[in-house]
């Protein structure tokens, strides 16, 4: 639990994952010449990124199970919960792990050991998932948006920072309906991380006690 790099680089895409990567370097490689906001883009792609803004927006709560790929020894899954501005991801392997995220912070809880581990989200791309209302204009760049066939996907960097890395969200797009599928990022450093959503529920109650940090 070194950094929230250590935790999430192993996590793989629900798909084609060498071209997801492939694209996530060509976007970190834009960053210096993005602006912010997204009046740059053709405006095919600024219609995708409202559409993504509406409907993360128009959500108020995510629940699936998540997968995380790589080495042997890095590899796990477990259940993923989500309301605007808070996450929390509960590992049942590797190890019994539960992290939440909200106020600019991710707090791990080992409860293997009871190691308990705060890390600062405020420079790392996955607090871009922590706004509330989500805006990608001002103090966002959006640097790509790529289309496939039934699928979408959009990468993002702080505006008045992006070297602290890239945020990209993949999203299923089937006759028009959104519905994310996927979370992959780049660090300040080059690390890759990756969360793979499946069997996802929108919209259903989710219990308060989900977004309680540990302690």
């Amino acid at each position: 639990m070194k950094d929230l790099c250590s935790r999430l680089m192993r996590y793989g895409a629900i798909y084609h994952v060498r071209l997801w990567s492939v694209l996530l370097v060509m976007s970190l490689s834009l960053i210096g010449c993005a602006t912010a906001g997204y009046d740059h883009l053709a405006a095919g792609e600024r219609h995708d990124i409202h559409r993504v803004e509406a409907y993360l927006n128009g959500l108020s709560s995510i629940q699936a199970q998540f997968a995380q790929d790589g080495p042997a020894q890095q590899q796990g899954d477990g259940r993923f919960f989500y309301v605007p501005g808070r996450f929390e991801m509960v590992y049942d392997v590797p190890h019994a792990t539960r992290a939440v995220a909200r106020d600019g912070h991710l707090i791990l809880r080992n409860d293997d050991n009871g190691a308990v581990t705060h890390l600062s989200l405020k420079r790392n791309p996955m607090g871009l998932l922590l706004r509330h209302p989500i805006s990608f204009d001002k103090d966002v760049q959006v640097t790509q948006v790529a289309r496939g066939e039934e699928s979408l996907q959009i990468s993002l960097a702080e505006a008045n920072d992006p070297s602290q890395g890239l945020l990209t969200l993949q999203f299923s797009d089937v006759r028009g309906r959104l519905s994310l599928i996927g979370i992959q990022g780049v660090d300040g450093r080059h690390h890759h991380f990756g969360l793979s959503l499946f069997d996802v529920q929108e919209n259903q109650p989710l219990d308060e006690s989900h977004f309680i940090p540990p302690a």
